[in-house]
């Protein structure tokens, strides 16, 4: 076919196009491209003229940003991975939202001490930019309790208090993370960084009975509720691991440890400490008149066993009753920790709370006849919520309260003599 001049013009053009873009396109591979062509690799050249070169992909500290990056767009040296020296590399700052000129602590002004301009000194110091102390290793901008510098060491997101989304404080999971074996291998309960979702532990029977649970229970979320959107339920989150009628979110809100019934060792388990009902318990508190085998009449002592074979429980007011929910989550002494369960002392009087509530019921008439306790009236009796109940000395046996729990901490923390009897053991000894 033959083809008239303007077709054949048309032809000529584009043939000139594709082959110059070939052309193009093989020369700028042999000059940037070592080994090939006998030509000298060109990617670290400055062609452009503004002393940066078109590597953008070097990072000479390692710290995770690109040269280029850290000169126009950060302002970080490329030469030094922690520019501020806060601790922190500036990658890492970067990537967290923090900034890495910021090591969150004030310069001092360096002026000449000949100079005689103080004023133009102060001005110069004002229009400096305030340091933030958050953006420092010291800060803690989602107040999750860990600092900044914790956060890299964890890995975790120092701007979300809740780095794996499982509903429980980085801290605190940190703080309690635990090693759990299963068959085949183990896993990290309480990770930070793991919520856990669906783990090997959430058998259908054990989300059957949580579902019931906590459906039943109107002081929880529901089941549904507690689940992700993809109806995944955290083990670090529903499940309850020291059996201590505490479901782990449960623990975290009261700062106690997932791992132990009783958190802060004071005689009390966690559940007992935050129970809102009277509790059903096989050992007495206070002094409790029962019988032996041979069914003869025994007084049991606070914290002895009622039946010696614990066929049967008792019914006591739980210690903290008389308080609302929100005492929990004071913190009366104003030693660090919140009042009750997580705490050995809560009102701060150097008795545990369960010696206290040990001896915060008064003796029935018969056992204070029985046991010729005529000395004690109406009030005298312990509470683990009142700091003034130390000093009393009820029994008149030379010993105040305070003195009384002492023995413990010679003989162990059970063992501790009565504030209500002379002779705790009925021995005949004072």
């Amino acid at each position: 076919m033959s083809l008239n001049p303007n077709q054949m013009a048309y032809v000529a053009i584009v043939s000139t196009l594709i082959f110059g873009s070939i052309f193009v396109g093989v020369s700028g591979v042999l000059q940037t491209s070592e080994g090939l062509g006998n030509f000298e690799s060109a990617v670290e050249e400055d062609i452009i003229g503004n002393g940066i070169t078109t590597n953008e992909a070097l990072d000479s500290d390692g710290d995770g940003l690109a040269d280029i990056l850290e000169q126009t767009q950060y302002g970080t040296d490329p030469e030094d991975v922690d520019t501020d020296g806060d601790g922190m590399s500036d990658g890492w700052e970067v990537e967290h939202g923090l900034n890495p000129l910021d090591d969150g602590e004030s310069d001092p002004l360096e002026q000449d001490p000949g100079e005689a301009d103080i004023t133009n000194g102060e001005q110069e110091n004002e229009t400096d930019s305030w340091p933030d102390p958050n953006q420092g290793p010291n800060g803690d901008p989602d107040n999750d309790g860990l600092t900044n510098q914790q956060e890299q060491e964890l890995e975790t997101d120092p701007q979300r208090s809740d780095t794996d989304n499982d509903g429980l404080n980085d801290k605190w999971e940190s703080t309690f993370m635990i090693e759990v074996e299963i068959p085949g291998g183990s896993f990290t309960l309480f990770d930070p960084l793991n919520g856990n979702w669906d783990c090997v532990l959430l058998t259908a029977d054990v989300k059957l009975m949580l579902t019931e649970k906590y459906n039943l229970d109107d002081t929880t979320p529901s089941w549904e509720e507690m689940g992700n959107s993809f109806d995944q339920h955290s083990c670090d989150n529903v499940l309850d691991f020291d059996n201590d009628g505490l479901a782990n979110f449960q623990e975290e809100t009261f700062g106690t440890d997932p791992t132990a019934e009783d958190s802060d060792g004071d005689l009390l388990s966690d559940a007992e400490e935050i129970s809102r009902v009277n509790l059903q318990l096989t050992r007495a508190v206070g002094i409790f008149k029962s019988f032996d085998r041979n069914g003869q009449d025994v007084y049991r002592n606070c914290n002895e066993q009622i039946r010696e074979d614990n066929s049967q429980t008792f019914e006591f007011p739980a210690p903290f009753m008389d308080k609302n929910n929100s005492w929990f989550y004071l913190d009366d002494d104003g030693d660090g920790l919140l009042n009750g369960p997580s705490d050995w002392d809560s009102d701060g009087d150097g008795m545990p709370d369960g010696y206290e509530y040990c001896y915060s019921i008064y003796p029935e008439q018969n056992v204070i006849s029985a046991l010729k306790l005529t000395s004690l009236e109406q009030g005298d009796v312990l509470s683990p919520s009142n700091p003034s109940d130390g000093f009393f000395d009820w029994d008149d046996d030379g010993l105040n309260n305070l003195e009384e729990y002492g023995s413990a901490l010679i003989f162990g923390a059970e063992n501790f003599t009565s504030p209500w009897q002379e002779d705790t053991d009925i021995d005949g000894m004072p």
